[in-house]
């Protein structure tokens, strides 16, 4: 039989785990769309230019 506190260790870990699991999804999704603002913006700011210039 576990102990009581192995079973509150093993939730305290899982929940760190999950924790982590969570922050690095956030990270990724932050992180792809600061990459398609960034895209966007170069093509915008590169579309105004030629319109100026012709």
């Amino acid at each position: 039989m576990v102990q009581r506190n192995h079973v509150i260790a093993i939730i305290i870990l899982v929940l760190f785990v999950l924790l982590a699991a969570v922050s690095f999804g956030i990270w990724k999704l932050v992180r792809t769309a600061r990459r398609e603002m960034s895209i966007e913006s170069s093509e915008s700011s590169s579309s105004q230019t030629r319109s100026v210039v012709d």
